[in-house]
């Protein structure tokens, strides 16, 4: 008994995040994908091969005044609150708030270029993501120097998006050949931040326990034809 409830226990982990925004995708798990620090290049494998504990405790989490979002949290955060948001004349909402709110701030414990990706369990880590000097393609540090100004914008409320912007569908576009229903793009991929609001996140495009979707940034969707694009852009 004792041993199927430490596997629930894991497999809960392992799935939450993607349960937490009512939307799964078939997925491999973490396991020999570009998530498994025990297989990056330059990175300090764990001790004991554990996988899931360079993001996830099962006792004593991170405790931090900036996560609305907390899963069992291992990995050092960055509390750095002045990330510069995407801005454009044609996008037609606003930042509510914080803009790494809900599981984006978790990402950037990893993708600001400042904190060690294989950092946990209070071990500083050894490898760090992106260059020194900037921000380019290919670079998976995309909030170093906290800029996310040339990404796609997080941190805006995903509810009634379509109304304002003619340019975003109510609901999912299943591409052709696709598994995946058509839902509802607010309650499917947003972040309830509790304020009746329903946030864009970095959760909101990338599932990040599946490794069958390694080749694909863990997109929800493949980039061919842009499939993943037009699920929910009309264009």
């Amino acid at each position: 008994m004792k041993k199927i409830t430490i596997l629930t226990a894991i497999a809960g982990l392992t799935l939450g995040a993607s349960l937490a925004y009512g939307y799964t995708v078939d997925g491999g798990g973490v396991v020999g994908s570009k998530h498994d620090m025990n297989e990056l290049s330059g990175a300090a494998p764990d001790s004991l091969g554990r996988v899931c504990a360079f993001c996830h405790t099962p006792h004593h989490k991170l405790e931090a005044t900036e996560l609305d979002y907390n899963p069992l949290w291992s990995h050092t955060i960055n509390v750095d609150t002045t990330f510069a948001s995407y801005e454009t004349v044609t996008f037609n909402s606003t930042i509510a708030g914080d803009p790494l709110a809900g599981p984006s701030r978790l990402c950037m414990s990893c993708h600001d270029g400042v904190i060690a990706v294989d950092q946990h369990y209070g071990s500083t880590g050894t490898a760090l993501t992106g260059k020194i000097t900037d921000d380019g393609f290919g670079d998976i540090a995309v909030g170093k120097f906290s800029d996310l100004s040339n990404d796609h914008p997080i941190g805006f409320d995903l509810t009634n998006i379509h109304t304002t912007d003619a340019g975003i569908r109510a609901n999912l576009k299943a591409p052709a050949n696709s598994t995946l229903d058509t839902k509802e793009i607010a309650a499917t991929l947003g972040f309830n931040n509790g304020q009746g609001q329903l946030l864009m996140t970095c959760a909101s495009c990338h599932d990040v326990h599946n490794r069958d979707n390694v080749d694909t940034a863990f997109l929800y969707e493949k980039q061919m034809d842009s499939q993943f694009c037009v699920m929910c852009h009309d264009k």
